[in-house]
């Protein structure tokens, strides 16, 4: 009696509990058709057995209405300083304004359109779509950017991002059948959680767009694993199209590394495993597709990358003290190097407190039905290897297996792995929603209170100890919140930062330098029309490329060698170059050079020459495929050097250099092609689920 109305309370509330599910197939078919429910509908019902069937009804939307307000709401209030829509107004960590630069990718594409794909702000011109550290492709960025502009765009993507993480963590909680109270409870855990909140002591906008975005790989994981179906199949793509594009490099490659523990979660019959392998593939292969704009780019040029490598991974931290960090709340421990880390709170901060690892190792531990144990098995196992990767113990041992240096060099190139122990955090919330799941399921017995005076009761009261776990939910919550409180914050750009990019502005187009390590200096420059020459916020560098020389640079000491100061700003000096620096010339073969006007933006630039010999011109930008010259409008071959360069007759002509790049192309034919396939696998899945059902019905009966 008592698992038929744990399966009519099923059939009302928003999702079914699992374990009834596995056990009760036919008496909820029985039910479903007694409500009015199509053949078609009860053949889906036990197709989808193992995840969660939401209430279509309107009392039940509303129900998940408020769950997701809710969700809103807490994170408008963890976020709420970022709502300031001041554009002098940022967020307070240290990086942020060089992490955001690229987003200028957006406003120059509704200036000038394609001149928008070669992003040429810093290092000589790097290609837009290529780079691995930017977040310029994932959607949040392109709409908030496009509608607010650069940098209260990006404060408003930054809280775009908190709230996935507490979606994601939601869906998740819906995904594993979780009543409301868990999986709402992990859900703004995850908001409020230090792996996010602690990234912007960095001001790691990337780290945040990939981290919050890395969390709706976990339920799309256990769907398709679940139910096997193409729908599944295209959500997965999707969420694993959306890690790739969202920045970084750590998070895609500790996602690359924790995915193959999604085997846990296939069934070994042979029928089974064969077709969920075969679907999990062909989600990897949609997400290549989707993401091609940006991965055709990046492997393109993936061979003139160096990286900055570390194959001691010297600023890991041992394995043994990397679980703490998702229990201590002390600021000064993470400002210092004890237990083997940096003074990076950045890097090490994951705080949730004890009261979600008390709960995760319940919910770990406490699980009796096979099937959810095969998820939990999964959860626990993705949490482990995402801290064992950020330890950097197995990429010590591979740097040790691997002979050739090339290969050790590519590891070590993972420097910091301390970041992708935030991939921990959604899989140990999720137990932990499971560990309070159970806790309230054994609560349920109520205690009456009562007091009698000559046998007529005074007052009688019904207590529920389950009410008593909002204690420690409540509090939990609020140690997570006030601890990452502290990075969540903003200030004003000092006026003299603007005083001194003025003082660097150039008539044309010029390489100059900001002072060096400055972050708060870099967008407003780039916003401003400055290419800057040095840019110290990438790890990576152009092979054998070197930076081009400024005309101009301001920083706190003497002029460098070649230039001359020119004023002082704010304390700052301003040097400028004695020659020999301009950004477009033409050199001649007895030595001498013939100064040009350059103007233009990103990959469209226009030089005027006036010159009384042959030469050759030299603009000052780095020379990759894509590029295309044309003098006086018809097209002319470049030169095979580092800059672009041409043949310059004599006289006066106008010069024009177009980057047109195949890759950029080619990638959106990929992402094209993704759409048309997904739509078709969408589309088709439920005509192949029911015709499969009719010819053979057997095929959908439970484990």
């Amino acid at each position: 009696m008592g698992d038929e109305n744990d399966i009519n309370q099923s059939l009302t509330e928003d999702v079914p509990p699992s374990h009834i599910l596995d056990n009760q197939t036919s008496m909820q078919d029985t039910r479903a058709l007694s409500k009015g429910i199509t053949a078609r509908e009860t053949i889906l019902r036990r197709l989808f057995l193992k995840r969660p069937i939401l209430n279509s009804s309107f009392q039940g939307k509303i129900l998940v209405g408020i769950e997701l307000l809710a969700v809103f709401l807490w994170t408008l209030y963890i976020t709420h300083p970022y709502l300031d829509l001041d554009p002098t107004v940022v967020p307070s960590g240290r990086e942020f304004l060089s992490a955001i630069q690229m987003n200028h990718l957006w406003p120059w594409a509704r200036e000038c359109g394609v001149c928008a794909l070669w992003y040429g702000g810093v290092r000589g011109g790097i290609p837009a779509f290529a780079d691995p550290l930017a977040s310029v492709l994932h959607p949040l960025v392109i709409l908030t950017t496009l509608g607010w502009g650069v940098v209260n765009g990006s404060k408003l993507a930054l809280v775009g991002f908190f709230l996935v993480a507490g979606l994601a963590q939601l869906w998740l909680g819906y995904v594993l059948g979780l009543k409301r109270v868990a999986r709402v409870w992990s859900a703004v855990m995850a908001v409020a959680s230090g792996h996010l909140a602690a990234r912007m002591n960095l001001g790691a906008f990337g780290l945040i767009a990939s981290t919050a975005t890395a969390g709706l790989v976990f339920p799309a994981v256990i769907s398709l694993a679940r139910s096997g179906s193409r729908k599944a199949l295209v959500v997965l793509g999707a969420t694993l199209a959306l890690v790739a594009v969202s920045g970084t490099g750590y998070i895609q490659i500790g996602i690359a590394l924790v995915f193959p523990a999604a085997v846990l979660l296939i069934p070994w019959e042979r029928i089974k495993l064969s077709r969920l392998i075969r679907h999990f593939v062909i989600a990897i292969g949609l997400a290549i597709l989707l993401a091609g704009p940006f991965m055709v780019s990046f492997v393109h040029f993936l061979p003139q990358f160096v990286k900055d490598f570390d194959v001691s991974f010297s600023s890991a931290q041992p394995f043994a003290y990397v679980p703490l960090n998702l229990v201590i709340r002390d600021t000064s421990f993470f400002l210092s190097d004890v237990l083997g880390k940096q003074p990076w709170p950045s890097h090490y901060v994951n705080f949730i407190g004890w009261v979600p690892v008390l709960l995760a190792v319940w919910g770990l531990f406490g699980i009796r039905n096979r099937e959810e144990k095969r998820v939990v098995i999964f959860l626990g196992a993705a949490a482990l290897i995402a801290l064992w990767i950020s330890s950097g113990t197995p990429l010590v041992w591979l740097v040790k297996f691997v002979k050739l240096q090339w290969l050790s060099q590519l590891i070590g190139g993972l420097r910091y792995t301390a970041f992708i122990a935030g991939l921990a955090i959604p899989p140990i919330l999720a137990l932990a929603a499971i560990g309070l799941d159970q806790l309230i399921d054994s609560c349920r017995r109520r205690f009456n209170l009562s007091m009698e005076d000559g046998g007529s009761a005074l007052f009688r009261v019904k207590l529920d100890p389950r009410w008593l776990l909002a204690i420690p939910l409540i509090l939990a919550m609020n140690q997570a919140r006030t601890f990452g409180s502290q990075w969540i914050q903003i200030l004003k750009i000092d006026p003299y930062v603007t005083r001194v990019i003025e003082a660097l502005q150039t008539p044309d187009l010029q390489w100059v330098n900001v002072p060096l390590g400055e972050h708060f200096f870099v967008e407003p420059a780039v916003g401003r029309g400055l290419k800057l020459s040095a840019d110290f916020f990438r790890t990576w560098h152009w092979k054998d490329r070197p930076l081009p020389e400024p005309v101009m640079e301001a920083n706190h000491h003497g002029p460098p060698e070649g230039m001359t100061e020119a004023r002082i700003v704010d304390g700052i000096h301003i040097h400028i170059a004695t020659q020999g620096r301009e950004y477009a010339a033409v050199e001649h073969l007895d030595g001498s050079r013939t100064i040009c006007t350059a103007l233009g933006l990103g990959g469209k630039i226009d030089v005027a020459c006036d010159t009384i010999k042959d030469g050759l011109l030299v603009v000052r930008e780095n020379n990759w495929s894509g590029w295309r010259a044309k003098i006086d409008g018809v097209s002319v071959p470049l030169q095979p050097e580092k800059w672009l360069s041409v043949e310059a007759p004599v006289g006066d002509h106008n010069y024009s250099f177009r980057y047109l790049p195949f890759d950029v192309f080619l990638g959106v034919a990929f992402l094209v092609v993704g759409v048309f396939v997904a739509g078709w696998l969408w589309w088709r899945s439920d005509e192949q689920t029911e015709a499969e059902a009719q010819t053979d019905p057997g095929k959908y009966k439970p484990n």
